[in-house]
């Protein structure tokens, strides 16, 4: 089956390709997002705990808030998300691109901006099912972490990470009970005292009621009951290798992987392909977080001068965007409750 009719194709849900969704949403461009995993957020789970300091206007705010907040932007126009495709192919057509995963599914689009990684951060996971609804890996999902207001949150895995996230869910929790099979917690002096720290101990089983964790039991046989389980047990990377059917693009080797060679503006040697973010190199390329917001923008600008005419190269400003009037409306008589 292959699914048509799209402007633009974006191939990766990491800052680049989130940016490059709202880019192209306020164009009024038809975009379906592809992600090889199960959830947005590229990199950014990866230091999600830490405090970001080089974003212009978002100096000194959390990652995972900063990674919320593009979340959100990039669904403020509905784009078609699909996740779980990882693109394998692309084929250049007469009208544009298809695009095949690894399922066999394609996608045809008129134009494609490659906004994927070198590889795909997969987290080491527990033998038990993906379909709690209580059971999160922070390594690839995005923790909202005012969401566990109130709640019971059990930590297991690794200390160095967990110890982070319970200096933060301290603040908003019930309780939290960080477990270990090593010997020790760093930064216990920053614990509250609704912090429980329990080392040299496994994480034996789970009690469930329907899609919900309920309880854990511990391999001491200690029986907690919980309302979230986040699971750090490290990552895996997986190799992102995409074949260019019918046409090359020239790659740049660094540091013994091979970056696609594009410009500053996004363009490559084949019209209407376009790269943002890590996979992409050109001479004095920023590779930090504030560089997705601009090469988003520009492979936005780019797909859309090279379908309309019409189009300008500038972004729309969004105080001029009819999309934003009442929910700006909305948000001023709310500003300061």
């Amino acid at each position: 089956m292959t699914e048509t009719n799209y402007d633009v194709v974006i191939v990766g849900g990491g800052p680049s390709g989130l940016y490059s969704s709202f880019s192209c949403g306020i164009r009024g461009l038809k975009v379906k997002l592809l992600e090889a995993r199960a959830t947005l957020g590229g990199r950014i789970p990866l230091y999600q705990e830490n405090i970001i300091w080089d974003l212009g206007g978002a100096q000194g705010k959390l990652a995972s808030d900063i990674a919320n907040n593009l979340l959100d932007a990039a669904q403020q126009f509905s784009p078609d998300i699909t996740y779980n495709q990882q693109v394998k192919h692309i084929k250049k057509e007469e009208t544009g691109f298809t695009l095949t995963t690894q399922s066999g599914q394609e996608y045809q689009s008129k134009t494609v901006i490659l906004a994927s990684a070198l590889g795909i951060i997969q987290p080491r996971k527990l033998k038990i099912p993906d379909t709690y609804e209580n059971l999160h890996y922070p390594v690839s999902e995005v923790i909202n972490f005012k969401a566990y207001m109130g709640q019971t949150v059990l930590l297991y895995g690794n200390p160095d990470s967990l110890s982070s996230y319970a200096i933060l869910l301290q603040q908003v929790a019930k309780s939290v009970i960080l477990v270990t099979k090593k010997t020790n917690f760093p930064n216990t002096e920053h614990f509250a005292a609704n912090v429980t720290v329990l080392t040299q101990v496994e994480v034996s089983n789970f009690a469930s009621e329907g899609d919900f964790i309920s309880a854990v039991t511990l391999s001491d046989g200690q029986i907690i009951p919980v309302s979230q389980v986040l699971i750090h047990l490290g990552m895996k990377r997986e190799t992102n290798t995409i074949t260019f059917e019918n046409f090359e693009l020239e790659t740049v080797d660094q540091h013994g992987h091979d970056f696609i060679k594009n410009k500053a503006d996004t363009t490559t040697s084949i019209e209407g392909l376009y790269v943002v973010g890590d996979l992409g190199s050109y001479p004095d390329k920023n590779y930090m977080l504030a560089a997705c917001m601009t090469e988003g923008s520009n492979a936005a600008g780019q797909a859309a001068r090279y379908l309309y005419n019409t189009a300008r190269g500038q972004l729309i400003v969004s105080t001029h965007n009819d999309v934003f009037k009442t929910k700006n409306i909305d948000m001023v008589l709310q500003y300061f409750s």
